[in-house]
């Protein structure tokens, strides 16, 4: 297993009891096999890396100016500082995430496990892929960049710089939503106000297509069934930390009916920090499974034919919005994309084939589906 973190914090080394320098590809070795010390024996292993996206973006720039140099000499690229770049927003973050996605796909570990910043720095991250993508196209679509002549060096070396981006945010856009290969695993404590905050977060990252593996509930008071709980000594202790169960649990109740009874995963708050790997371990052997039903899904259309035939048809797109505000969803359409805003999230969503030659009819929004109908555009449809 590898645990990588992309938090410019890099608190990654302080919670595994290990030092683990910020580098661009300097991994740490954790565990080992517990009986041998060698990976090799077949125990498993742990390693840790702390990306410095800053030095990665550095590298690749310089890389990318070397390629580009050889076949466009006159591009003048190589006068552009990669320091220069790093002002521009999320070019740190798409890099991390793009060195991840190499991680993962080299096979050497059974599992990737990122270690992210706090919710709102993840969830730009895990948008910046698909978001990059869409305003480079808006601002400078494929079929014109590709229609430049060669003769401009420039200009060459600007589009061949722009498709190598496209494609590597388009690859990353297509790993963040493959759920077969990526789950998102979301932590929380019994607060109210985190417990909003999270409920809010599932609502988020099902618009964005991550599917959520599972929620986990740190720091949960446990009640201890070998003690009777009344009639205990007046000290504030025992009133502390009977207030605090009660007050856990009603929480987590809360949260069953914001979101549905979900499997939740309860970690115990224990009296001292779970700082390096066999304290880390110990946690994981007090955790317990509360059973429940799977974290809401992410967004999947699907279209199907309301009633009427030719040109006097209605479809209908369904989307499941789960822990959406109702107040602040906004709808609209750019060429064959439907676009869902919510939450301060937008997520492009690409129409069925035969929806890209309808104008839509209406829209309606029930619990948390939303319809979307559409009728045939008489100058399009097929005759």
């Amino acid at each position: 297993m590898l645990v990588v973190s992309t938090d410019q914090a890099h608190s990654l080394g302080d919670v595994l009891g290990v030092p683990v320098p910020p580098s661009q590809a300097e991994l740490v070795r954790v565990l080992a096999d517990l009986e041998t010390g060698r990976a090799e024996a077949g125990g498993g292993f742990l390693d840790a890396l702390a990306l410095d996206t800053l030095a990665l973006l550095e590298a690749r720039w310089r890389d990318v100016v070397a390629t580009l140099d050889r076949r466009f000499p006159d591009s003048e690229l190589s006068t552009i500082a990669p320091e220069e770049l790093s002002a521009l927003p999320g070019v740190q973050e798409v890099l991390g995430l793009h060195a991840v996605g190499e991680l993962a796909r080299s096979g050497r570990w059974d599992r990737v496990v990122v270690d992210c910043a706090s919710t709102a720095d993840a969830l730009r991250m895990l948008t910046l892929p698909a978001t990059f993508g869409l305003y480079v196209e808006r601002a400078w679509p494929r079929h014109r960049r590709l229609s430049l002549t060669a003769e401009d060096a420039r200009s060459a070396a600007v589009v061949e710089l722009l498709e190598r981006v496209s494609a590597s945010v388009e690859a990353l856009s297509a790993l963040l939503t493959d759920g077969d290969l990526v789950g998102a695993h979301l932590v929380l404590t019994p607060e109210r106000v985190v417990a909003a905050e999270a409920a809010r977060t599932l609502g988020s990252l099902a618009l964005m297509g991550v599917r959520v593996e599972e929620l986990i509930v740190n720091q949960v008071l446990l009640q201890d069934d070998s003690y009777e709980y009344r009639n205990l000594p007046e000290h504030p202790a025992f009133y502390w930390y009977t207030e605090r169960i009660a007050e856990q649990q009603s929480v987590l109740e809360e949260l069953d009916a914001a979101i549905g009874e979900v499997a939740l995963v309860l970690t115990p708050h224990l009296s001292g920090e779970p700082i390096g790997p066999k304290a880390l371990g110990a946690l994981l052997d007090a955790a317990r499974r509360r059973g429940g039903a799977a974290p809401p899904g992410p967004l999947r259309p699907t279209v199907d034919l309301e009633s009427g035939t030719g040109l006097g048809s209605i479809y209908r797109m369904r989307l499941a919005l789960p822990q959406l505000d109702p107040s602040a969803l906004t709808l609209g359409r750019v060429d064959d994309d439907l676009i869902i805003s919510a939450g301060g999230l937008r997520r492009r969503v690409r129409l069925a084939s035969v929806l890209r030659r309808c104008t839509v009819l209406d829209a309606h929004l029930r619990g948390s589906e939303l319809t979307v109908r559409f009728r045939p555009d008489p100058e399009v449809w097929p005759k």
